[in-house]
């Protein structure tokens, strides 16, 4: 089986080629020139360089593949104009859709984000549920998934949307700066703390967008891939304080300040199409984050194992590995 992943040199793509060429898989990973492909390399996996804003370099790099893994994208902590995003985000999309269909793929399974709910208030989330983009980020995210939706229905093209949670596990870095502030005892939780979240560990997520890849006649279908559980904010800071070994003052911010910030900031958004910088910086203590993942089980047989304490472990112990994050004094 040979495969195309795009993105490769990011969190849940570096692990996903790790994955596949560990199981035999022959793979190929397009990534920009200025882009470390150390791991990769190491990993045994076939360099392309190219843009996915390249629909040519995009075309060359499908040429024989029988599976197509797209995960390239602008990621939502770069501050960037819509048009920006769009430009990565939703153009790069229709290449590797229009190189896929070229190619003939058997399976394109289009990687988005279950952050395009937004900030969610009535949980849980499932799929039927209405998209609630509330950055430029997740807008483009949006626009992305109709593109591919647009390509299995004109042209029939086989493929597959999943919408991945927040994820853990080792060399996850966009977690790192809560787990510091907590390692440094002074973190607060805003608000009760009662709202959820609900992570997934890397290994699971790697294998749910896997079986998107394997599992047939599911053309058209999105799914969302998230952990075994939910957990309260409260409970996930105790976890992390726990592995860090650290220390939290007992009592809370008030959420209203914080709530009326962000309420403001999106409509700023909606109104003037601008981005208040730090807009959604709070929305770990706003948004009421469970998923329902009963169609992935149902219908990939996805199974998640990992619990969020273990996933939590793992990644502290990778920081420490590398330095990132020091023991609690």
């Amino acid at each position: 089986m040979k495969v195309l992943i795009t993105g490769a040199t990011g969190f849940i793509g570096g692990h996903l080629a790790e994955t596949l060429a560990g199981r035999g898989y022959e793979v190929r990973a397009l990534i920009q020139p200025t882009s470390n492909g150390s791991l990769l390399k190491e990993w045994g996996v076939e360099i392309v360089c190219g843009d996915i804003k390249d629909a040519a370099a995009v075309g060359e790099a499908a040429k024989g593949c029988d599976q197509i893994y797209h995960l390239a994208a602008k990621r939502s902590h770069l501050k960037l104009p819509l048009r920006e995003f769009n430009r990565v985000n939703v153009e790069g999309t229709e290449n590797v859709a229009r190189a896929a269909l070229k190619a003939g793929v058997k399976r394109l399974v289009h990687v988005s984000s279950a952050g395009i709910y937004g900030t969610i208030t009535h949980p849980p989330i499932d799929e039927n549920s209405r998209p609630n983009p509330n950055t430029f980020y997740r807008e483009s995210k949006c626009l992305a998934e109709k593109v591919v939706l647009r390509y299995v229905q004109e042209e029939r093209l086989p493929a597959v949307i999943v919408r991945p949670s927040m994820v853990l596990g080792r060399r996850s870095l966009s977690w790192l700066n809560l787990f510091r502030t907590i390692a440094r005892g002074g973190f607060r939780i805003i608000g009760s703390g009662t709202n959820h979240l609900h992570p997934a560990h890397v290994s699971d997520m790697i294998e749910g967008i896997r079986r998107a890849a394997e599992t047939e006649g599911i053309e058209g279908r999105s799914y969302i891939l998230t952990g075994r559980e939910p957990i309260s904010v409260r409970e996930f800071v105790d976890l992390v304080a726990e592995a860090v070994g650290a220390e939290l003052p007992g009592d809370s911010l008030p959420r209203l300040p914080f709530f009326l910030f962000n309420s403001f900031s999106e409509a700023i958004r909606r109104t003037f199409r601008f981005e208040v910088p730090q807009a959604h910086r709070y929305e770990l203590f706003l948004s009421d984050n469970m998923f329902d993942i009963s169609r992935a089980e149902r219908e990939l047989g996805y199974s998640p194992t990992f619990s969020v304490k273990a996933a939590v472990q793992e990644t502290v112990r990778w920081y420490r590995e590398k330095g990132y994050l020091q023991l609690a004094p």
